[in-house]
Parts: structure tokens; sequence; C-alpha cells
């Protein structure tokens, strides 16, 4: 292959699961790296389509910690895509070489990692391969490649066979079971990264199932990653991807550990503490960790709300009924009226007994607002959406009662469990807005608006009201 669109090939940089990397130089002399698509994967149109889409998102990614994507022809026999080229060894090669990163380098690792996601899943986008053999270590720092194709893989018809994309021992727990991916997947690939660089394996070595069961099933192996770096490490490796912190709460984990002053809430480790190890000698003053204080609240108390019901209404129809039947039936002055009043009693308490069923069974469906995210459904079981993927609140006032939207900062499919007619799926090819309405507070839970305005304010998330 001597030429890729307009760019000549200089040599062949390597090749694996989706195709190879050539370095390749423009015609006005600058180097790119072109990834070229495997041609099984190319006879796909639904890769082609998704491809062409992942690419159009991915070129607008910008960032200090990731190779810009400058061209691709999605349309090309061989589908490609061009970034700038990045001069320096792999993640993986340095630590097969060194054997493993100082300390220092790990949080350094971890800032840029975290600021590299931060701008990927900014712009809509999952990296879902993240793993060393996609990071270089170029002298201005670590830079994650290929991302904007993982997607259009994993949504082609070679997949649909139950092949997971990524790597295994990298990829999380929901990739492993086939379950929808979202950019907390992409934190989990970076903890179990930071554990590889630290010089170990957060699940071992062995076979790709043997590995996908281990992610699932056992708890990783951090006993090679610094004591001040392993909470950091722990979190990221939650099982649950809602319990794992965001790439801007890294970013500010990060920033405390450098003694900088967060911009956001990081105290999402204080569920996880760190185990009691003695920091290491170099370093005698062990980062603390951060307080609560105006800048910094702490989340606001959990609160849950339930589906009001406009039962009373119907109750209210019907003892006017009855109680009309009843004045008429004494009004006409039959002899009705013994029989009538105990039969109007045992209507009022019948629809009574009714309206009490349903102010217990409404506690089932219903709206939790806590430090985990936006929970949908019943207590005991609710689909949570993480506060990293919500881009907006609005509240609409209505009448009586006020109606809150969620808008979404990615597609996802429709939360299994939150079908109830209280919720309202907009958007298509999957939800982009939730809207909850006739919500009213369960227990002593503040009002909604007040609740929602609360934890808005600590989660620095806009709130339209209307």
């Amino acid at each position: 292959m001597k030429r890729i669109g307009d760019y000549t090939v200089v040599r062949l940089l390597g090749s694996g699961g989706m195709g190879s990397v050539y370095l390749a130089r423009s015609r006005s002399g600058r180097f790119v790296a072109i990834k070229v698509i495997r041609p099984e994967y190319a006879a796909d149109p639904r890769f082609r389509e998704r491809f062409r889409q992942e690419v159009e998102a991915a070129r607008k990614v910008g960032g200090f910690h990731t190779a810009a994507v400058v061209d691709a022809d999605p349309d090309a026999p061989q589908p490609w895509m061009a970034s700038a080229y990045v001069e320096g060894p792999t993640l993986q090669a340095e630590v097969a070489r060194r054997g493993q990163l100082s300390e220092e380098q790990l949080w350094r690792l971890a800032a840029s990692l975290a600021e590299a996601l931060k701008a990927i899943h900014g712009h809509g986008l999952v990296h879902r391969d993240l793993k060393p053999a996609n990071i270089m270590l170029p002298p201005d720092g670590p830079r994650v490649l290929d991302f904007g194709i993982a997607r259009a893989l994993e949504e082609s018809r070679l997949t649909t066979d139950g092949v997971v994309v990524g790597t295994a021992g990298y990829h999380s727990p929901e990739q492993a079971l086939g379950r929808p991916v979202t950019g907390a997947s992409d934190v989990f690939a970076l903890g179990a990264v930071l554990v590889s660089a630290s010089g170990g394996s957060a699940f071992g070595h062995g076979s790709p199932a043997g590995l996908m069961y281990r992610v699932v099933h056992e708890d990783p192996d951090v006993s090679t990653v610094p004591p001040s770096l392993r909470p950091v490490v722990l979190a990221c490796l939650r099982k649950e991807p809602f319990r794992r912190p965001s790439p801007l709460e890294l970013l500010d984990l990060c920033a405390a550990h450098a003694g900088a002053v967060p911009t956001h809430d990081a105290t999402v480790l204080d569920d996880e503490p760190p185990p009691p190890t003695p920091p290491p000698p170099s370093s005698p003053h062990p980062p603390q960790p951060p307080t609560v204080t105006a800048e910094n609240p702490s989340p606001p108390a959990a609160v849950y709300f339930v589906r009001r019901s406009a039962w009373f209404l119907q109750i209210l129809r019907n003892a006017l009924g009855v109680a009309g039947l009843v004045g008429g039936a004494v009004l006409s002055g039959t002899n009705a009226f013994p029989v009538a009043v105990p039969a109007t009693a045992g209507v009022i308490a019948f629809l009574l007994a009714i309206r009490l069923l349903g102010l217990l069974g409404a506690a089932k469906e219903g709206l939790s607002l806590s430090s985990r995210g936006i929970g949908l459904g019943p207590p005991n079981n609710l689909v949570v959406m993480p506060w990293h993927e919500i881009k907006a609140l609005e509240l609409t006032r209505h009448t009586g009662w006020t109606e809150l939207t969620v808008h979404l900062d990615v597609v996802r499919p429709m939360p299994t469990g939150a079908h109830h007619p209280t919720w309202v799926r907009q958007g298509r090819g999957g939800v982009t807005r939730i809207r909850a309405r006739r919500l009213s507070p369960f227990g002593t839970a503040p009002q909604l608006p007040d609740a929602v305005n609360a934890f808005a304010r600590w989660q620095r998330i806009r709130v339209n009201e209307g």
C-alpha cells in the first residue's frame, strides 16, 4: 500500500483486531497516523454508517491529551481515519521496558487520562477500548489514541453474536455482560490502566474468558499501586457504573493531591476509605482528604418522590353521587332511607380503602435524588442516571404540582423498570430526555423544586424553571 487518500505511506506502525496503522505523510510534509479498517468490517454497511457518525464526532474532540482526528474516508473500499502523529513509546512498551512508573508519574498519568476522557465524553463519544497500547507517552504528556472507532464495531453485525469490543482485563463488567456502555466503562478501564502502569494487573493474567469472569465477580488486585493513589483506583474499579467517579471528579481528586483548589466536589471516595497502609518515606506529607466548605459542599441528603394520584377526585365524585342517591331517596319519601344510609357508609368506606391502597401503592414508583444520580422506579430497585450523564434539568410549575425534565448528555436506552406512565420518553434512537410528572414528596422530603435546585447546585448543573 503506497497511498491512502491524499497521504503517502511511509511504513507500517502496527496491526490489531480492527485493522492496520500506517505512518503517512501529507502533501505539505506533515506526518499522520492512519488506521485502515479490516475488509470484513468494511463489508458491513451498518459499520460504515456508524463509523461515519463516530468520525464526525471525533473530529470535534479537542484537549491536551488526545490525538486530533484530521481526516477520514468511511466510503473507501477499506474505511480509514487519520490522526495527528504522536511520536513516542506506548504506555505498554514503557512499562515493559521500565517495569513501572513512579508515584508522581502515575498521578500525572491519572490526571491526563481523566482530562482526555472528559474531552472525549464531552462530545458524546465513549472510547470503549482504553488500554496501555492506546496511550502514547510523548515528551509533552500522555495522549489517548483510537477513540471514535470502537462503537462502530460494537454496533455492527460482526459483534451481534456475543463478541465483546474491548480488551480483556480492561473492559468493564457491563461490557463483559453485554449491557449498555457509557463513559463509566472508560473510567473502569482507566483504573485498570493505572494498575498496569504501576507494574501489576488488576485482574491477573490468562484467557480472555477467565479475565472476563474475574472482572465481573472478583475484587481487583491493587497491591502494586502506591497507597496515596489506591483509593482513586479502587473507586474507578467499582463494579457498579453509577458508583465510579466521573472524569471531572477524577481531575479534582488529582488536583486535591497536588494541593490545587478543586473546581468540583471531591468526596466521591468517602464510602471507600483508603486502606490503613502508612505512606512511603518519599512522601512525608501525604495528601489530606478534601474538607467540606462553601466552595466544596457535601451532597444534600437523598430524597424520594412518589407518583401523585388524582384518585381523591374520583372518590369525591363517587361519594357525591352516592349522597345524591340517598338525598333523592329521602326526598321521595320512600322506605329506602334506612337501607340507604348504611349502604352509603359502606360505599364511602370502600372508596376510602381504595384510596389508602392507592397511597401505599404510590410508593412503589417514584423518583430519587441522591449523590449517585437521579433514580427511577421503586426504592428497592432504582434505575440510576449518573450525574455525569445529565446535561441540564428543567422544572415546569403547574397548579399544585411540578414537572421535572431530565436532559441527558448521552443517548441511552430507556432504563428497564422505568416504563411507568409517570415517565415520558423523549428522543429518537434512545432516550435524550425523560419527563417526570405529578410527583409528591414521600415522607418528610422537601418539595421537588427545592430538592432539585439543591442537588443541581451541588453538581453544578443548570436548572431552567418555567
